[in-house]
């Protein structure tokens, strides 16, 4: 598999998940892709990227003359022609930030109505994400916003598998449920589910209750060594053994086709 997106309610630990498998991919000897399409950027510092590079990183939705360049528009006016399929496919290797072999892109927030049009930077960024998971050989992984729609059918058909990231509360179980509809509908055939932030074995058995003991690759508690890395500027994966641990034995279990409960959170 090596097109993945990770999804899930705002909050349940998407980006802390997509860091955790990436350096796990990474660690197979894959050069990986990671990126960056939350609203609420923190994947380059939940990676361990240190503050001087990360404030180097700009996202591309910000970057007006190379969107202008490449879609031939006129950033913020409206009714303004531009290329909906801009050439994007020289753009990861330019733009991405690395880490070991770990490539990071940032994508960044859509502009506000107030601030005029902002067709051109979606088409920039719907293209780049479809050349990324459609085009490039490299693993790609994707943390993404609350829901899927935003991919695109044609986008999401590329992917290998979705991983949703769920946490023990009932309005986490229903955002999983509705994306793991709506990502059915797109055409992703492979969904598994991450419970995160599990406190108690109470915790796990609620979600195997409402979700399906079979959907979960896997279980991560709620470590205080997610909350000390995050404070160091450490990346999860190198900071903590027992979470590298996990979730080593959740994507063994994924590769193999054993989605069931047997990677299960024993450091509560």
């Amino acid at each position: 598999m090596k097109k993945i997106a990770v999804c899930g309610k705002g909050g349940v630990g998407k980006t802390t998940v997509t860091s955790l498998l990436a350096y796990c991919l990474a660690e197979q000897g894959r050069e990986v892709y990671a990126i960056d399409a939350d609203v609420n950027p923190t994947l380059a510092e939940a990676l361990g990227f240190p503050p001087e590079l990360v404030a180097e990183i700009r996202p591309i939705a910000d970057m007006t003359a190379l969107v202008e360049e490449r879609t031939k528009a006129k950033i913020g006016e409206y009714g303004s022609y531009f290329k909906t399929n801009p050439t994007v496919k020289d753009l990861p290797e330019k733009l991405s930030r690395k880490i070991k072999n770990i490539n990071f892109l940032m994508m960044g927030a859509m502009r506000t109505a107030e601030q005029g049009c902002a067709c051109a930077e979606n088409a920039m960024l719907k293209a780049l994400v479809t050349h990324l998971i459609l085009k490039e050989k490299e693993t790609v992984i994707l943390d993404m916003v609350a829901g899927t729609e935003h991919m695109g059918r044609g986008t999401a058909k590329g992917v290998d598998l979705m991983v949703l990231v769920v946490e023990p509360g009932s309005r986490s179980v229903k955002a999983a449920r509705d994306i793991d509809r709506m990502a059915g509908e797109m055409g992703v055939k492979r969904r598994v589910l991450i419970g995160n932030k599990i406190r108690s074995p109470e915790d796990e058995e609620f979600l195997k209750r409402e979700l399906g003991e079979g959907a979960f690759a896997g279980f991560l508690p709620a470590h205080d060594d997610v909350v000390s890395a995050e404070r160091r500027g450490l990346a999860l994966y190198e900071y903590s053994p027992p979470m590298r641990e996990l979730i080593r034995a959740m994507w063994g279990a994924v590769c193999a086709g054993r989605e069931a409960a047997a990677c299960t959170a024993q450091i509560f």
